[in-house]
């Protein structure tokens, strides 16, 4: 069962509850606050949703809400959804197996929300979670997530009020942190725990909750770098060099899998959605991309071909006086 809920900031104006399990370790009680440095007070520096492109639902129908819904649903102390309770089975284009979301009436995400937000996380992630719960704000300031780490639940995610993507991919990265079938969590592992031990910072505030919260968070930073071959904006190796080998280590983060088209995925842990789809999408295939200037990569690649010229230029740029020099260089160059 969870033993222990901590409602503490993760983002700019979201807040998550971040589950912890009675588990030990060697090294780090996960469930222990670090001690480290924090590099950023949050992950406000980047946006992951533009890099994480929707699946497309292939197919819906209304069930019967499972008991890992009716559970929290009701009139009773401590419910999570005083209102009616709506329940489907969705299937999208890259799993044959179907994702269930209970969704109560008030919610302030609609379910066209739900279908959206769940299709952006990366499958090679998505494939981990359990069922689903979009509920009310309700009583709380911010929106906020938990996910069940152990029990009979584990892997399921409870969603309350507008979760934005880095929410929803941080409760992901817990639910692959408790991935069935086997004897632990990867965060109360010794490589995770040795990691902690031997750097000297972690991402941010939220991060230093504990292991497994910064075990969540590293993974959202991966995914940046997965896609852009950098760290976001305001973020450095050095001082976490450990965590990141160890996390870059994790087939997980494979970029041909991670953004697939097929929850089918030999390597890394067992998952609860692994049943191919009909039909792959040949579309849906992996590529990098460059960040654009906000991002705090390259701001631009100036390509310019004189006139009769057969050679191209290609320069980049990192910053504003240097591309005013360059603009007036090539406007030179060009009108001479």
């Amino acid at each position: 069962m969870l033993t222990t809920l901590l409602l503490l900031p993760l983002f700019s104006g979201i807040y998550v509850f971040g589950a912890a399990v009675d588990f030990r370790a060697s090294t780090i009680d996960r469930r222990q606050a670090l001690t480290l440095r924090a590099q950023q007070r949050n992950l406000g520096s980047f946006d992951l949703t533009p890099i994480l492109p929707p699946a497309s639902v292939t197919s819906w129908r209304a069930v019967n809400a499972p008991e890992s819904c009716t559970t929290y649903a009701g009139q009773q102390d401590g419910s999570e959804c005083r209102t009616d309770l709506t329940a489907v089975s969705i299937q999208f284009e890259d799993c044959g197996d179907e994702f269930v979301v209970c969704r109560c009436a008030d919610a302030e995400m609609s379910m066209n929300d739900v279908f959206e937000r769940l299709g952006r996380v990366p499958i090679g992630l998505r494939r981990y979670g359990g069922v689903v719960m979009v509920a009310a704000q309700a009583g709380s300031d911010t929106a906020h997530a938990y996910t069940w780490t152990s029990g009979e639940h584990t892997g399921d995610i409870h969603f309350f009020g507008d979760c934005g993507m880095e929410t929803w991919v941080h409760e992901f990265m817990h639910a692959f942190d408790s991935a069935p079938d086997r004897p632990r969590p990867q965060s109360n592992g010794s490589r995770w725990q040795n990691a902690l031990a031997t750097d000297t910072c972690v991402p941010d505030s939220y991060s230093l909750t504990n292991a497994v919260e910064a075990y969540a968070q590293l993974g959202l930073l991966i995914i940046y770098q997965v896609v852009y071959g950098i760290l976001p904006p305001g973020f450095t190796a050095d001082c976490m060099s450990n965590q990141l080998a160890y996390m870059t280590s994790l087939p997980l983060f494979n970029g041909s899998t991670l953004f697939g088209n097929n929850c089918d995925i030999q390597d890394g842990p067992p998952a609860r959605h692994t049943r191919p789809p009909n039909v792959l999408d040949p579309s849906r295939t992996f590529q990098t991309q460059r960040p654009s200037s906000t991002e705090g990569g390259p701001a631009v690649i100036a390509t310019s071909r004189r006139s009769g010229a057969n050679s191209t230029v290609t320069i980049e740029l990192n910053s504003s006086w240097l591309r005013c020099m360059f603009a007036l260089f090539i406007g030179a160059w060009l009108f001479s």
